[in-house]
């Protein structure tokens, strides 16, 4: 049989991963037996029912837990959030120094840039991304994105040294069922981009963590 101890540390690093479940637990909208079963039916753990149960009725006693959950919604009080839309994401594939060897000789509109090792990806209004197509070779475009929506999330500064902040983010689009297109991360601001028939929900999803 599993030592009762190991059984503890598989049961808590499921519930840690698992977002949704932890948020189901803190609201005390989960049923404990129903979760044990589950747990038992998805994973791999050789453990009696109420060994299970124990180990989450253990995580969900511990402070830790909760004072994390605590401060990690209150990074979010506050916060200003906002929306646009009609946005487009171009993806040249270009390394960064080739391309700004290009772009910096030409004026500018306004844009978000992302830079990796092979390509950069422009994050433009639509009406400018005509003008945008027309600084690149068709062979240095590898994608056109259409349809997106921004939602700017700025946090306060202090809030940044809490940890966990942009996988929250992550995971309450995620939780909304929805598919994140693009991020940007500029602290204090974090910038997600959806696509237009997804910007209500995504942004009734970020506005409950504030």
């Amino acid at each position: 049989m599993v030592k009762k101890s190991n059984i503890n540390h598989e049961v808590s690093q499921i519930l840690k991963s698992d977002l949704a479940i932890q948020k189901d637990l803190h609201r005390k909208l989960i049923n404990t037996r129903a979760l044990a079963k589950h747990i038992i039916q998805k994973y791999p753990i050789r453990a009696s029912l109420d060994s299970v149960i124990s180990a989450i009725r253990r995580f969900q006693s511990q402070e830790k837990f909760k004072e994390e959950e605590t401060v990690l919604l209150s990074c979010f009080k506050g916060a200003v959030v906002s929306t646009k839309n009609n946005v487009a994401c171009l993806t040249i594939s270009l390394r960064p120094a080739d391309f700004f060897k290009k772009f910096c000789t030409v004026k500018k509109s306004s844009l978000r840039i992302t830079t990796g090792s092979r390509e950069v990806k422009l994050i433009v209004e639509h009406p400018k991304l005509a003008e945008m197509k027309k600084l690149f070779d068709k062979d240095e475009i590898s994608k056109i994105q259409q349809g997106l929506s921004e939602i700017n999330v700025k946090l306060s500064t202090k809030s940044l040294e809490t940890k966990g902040i942009l996988a929250r983010i992550s995971s309450e689009i995620a939780l909304a069922n929805i598919s994140l297109q693009e991020m940007v991360v500029c602290p204090p601001e974090f910038l997600i981009y959806v696509k237009e028939k997804d910007i209500v929900k995504a942004h009734e999803a970020i506005l409950k963590l504030c």
